[in-house]
């Protein structure tokens, strides 16, 4: 990183005359990735370096960000001007440097073009044992990013990280209409455990005569780790320190009660290994650190960034996060929810009768700072005596979800990747459904 520290000094100096404090961030990002179809598939290679500006003038905070080639006096121009329209600083930047983080090993070479594609051609072949007519696509990128930060008041770090972004979609055609099912994760350094994948991507099989019914009215519903992690955007949203100090937090003078079911135990994990979204410091250069959001159901306090800690009379618990040229935010990075010690993996045995939900089309009508939410789930299974025996098309879920959340029937035994964040099957009572 020593030429990011060496143009990144540049732009500081550019700043001495013109800012208070000034922030420098640079990201760094080389990847291979590889396309593949039903009828080909296409290698890509490619490297992106980024510069982020932060910075207080006339007690405004002011960013801008740019990728390639920087000109150090255009961005300092840039931010000059977001200073002006942009939020009171409130804080002080951080000055104690820290010791870069060692790169950690790794094993990126031995991920090739080759061997992904061999991985992707097995994966389709799986598919094909359970739906013969289905089709696979699939992007994955693996690579390594690199982040480094320094600013006037002394601060100074850097780590790297591996990163394996996997993309997957199966189309399977049906009598009953075309069939979509998708999937995303990030791991750090190893193509993703393929029995994991198949779980998440392969739908019911149809050549067992599953018919269309109805089943309107409020239902036990299980979740799939890809539709819970929907469910929970609004949870992120509620635990931000920034809606608190906007006033917009359902969970205000919540800390230390009972907001969800007790056997719900959600956790974030900037420090769990093999998760792609690990860090050692935040995007402020704010040390990082492991924390549990809700145990047993019981809300634990907020997530905060310099800004909203000082706006709440808190500290910041290094939970920042910005992309470049955007002001920084309080974010979860690894979302975990302890599974259940016992018990099926995708809880239907369990639950008994329902429906279950693989997947969310669309969210809208919801409000994700109350945490009311639409889900259009386009096609779920009905299933009976923990067997699914049919599937009901057009299914619309409706309520808040901190009452839902409230309701739980049982967890599943084993966490996905879905993303970032670690998630079990959950099924949950009570819920609306039309």
């Amino acid at each position: 990183m020593n030429e990011v520290f060496i143009t990144g000094s540049e732009i500081l100096i550019a700043c001495e005359k013109v800012s208070t404090q000034a922030e420098v961030t640079g990201i760094s990002r080389r990847y291979n990735s590889l396309q593949f179809g039903p009828d080909n598939s296409i290698p890509g290679a490619g490297e992106r370096t980024g510069w982020g500006l932060r910075m207080t003038r006339n007690g405004k905070l002011g960013v801008s960000g740019e990728w390639g080639i920087i000109n150090p006096f255009r961005l300092v121009d840039k931010t000059i001007g977001s200073c002006r329209y942009g939020p009171e600083t409130l804080f002080d930047f951080p000055a104690e440097p820290h010791e870069s983080a060692a790169p950690e090993k790794n094993d990126l070479e031995a991920i090739t073009h080759e061997s992904v594609h061999d991985y992707l051609n097995t994966l389709q072949n799986k598919i094909k044992v359970i739906h013969p007519l289905a089709n696979l696509s699939a992007r994955i990128q693996w690579g390594e990013d690199s982040f480094a930060i320094l600013n006037s008041c002394g601060l100074l770090g850097s780590y790297s990280k591996a990163v394996v972004s996997s993309s997957f979609s199966v189309t399977i055609p049906t009598d009953n209409g075309l069939l979509q099912s998708g999937y995303f994760l990030k791991t750090t350094d190893s193509l993703p455990v393929m029995s994991l994948v198949l779980d998440m991507i392969v739908l019911p099989d149809h050549r067992k005569g599953l018919i269309s019914t109805g089943i309107a009215g409020r239902k036990n519903v299980v979740f799939s780790p890809v539709a819970f992690s929907m469910l929970l955007q609004a949870v992120r949203t509620g635990i931000s320190g920034k809606l608190l100090a906007e006033g917009a937090s359902p969970l205000a003078a919540m800390e230390g009660k009972q907001v969800l079911a007790k056997s719900l135990t959600i956790r974030d994990l900037p420090h769990l290994s093999s998760c792609a979204a690990s860090v050692p410091f935040d995007s402020e250069g704010v040390p990082t650190q492991d924390k549990t959001i809700f145990e047993g159901g019981i809300f634990n306090g907020f997530l905060h960034d310099l800004r909203s800690a000082a706006q709440c009379n808190a500290v910041s618990t290094g939970s920042s996060g910005r992309n470049l040229g955007e002001h920084s935010r309080p974010v979860c990075t690894n979302l975990t929810v302890d599974p259940s010690m016992d018990g099926s993996t995708n809880t239907l045995a369990e639950t008994g009768s329902g429906i279950l939900v693989t997947s969310i089309l669309s969210a809208g009508g919801g409000n994700a700072a109350s945490g009311s939410f639409t889900f259009d789930c386009g096609r779920t299974y009905v299933f009976r005596r923990g067997e699914i025996q049919g599937f009901y098309h057009g299914c619309v879920l409706s309520g808040n979800v901190y009452d839902v959340l409230s309701k739980v029937n049982t967890l599943g035994s084993i966490q996905y990747r879905v993303g970032t964040d670690l998630l079990p099957f959950i099924s949950l009572s009570d819920i609306s459904v039309r």
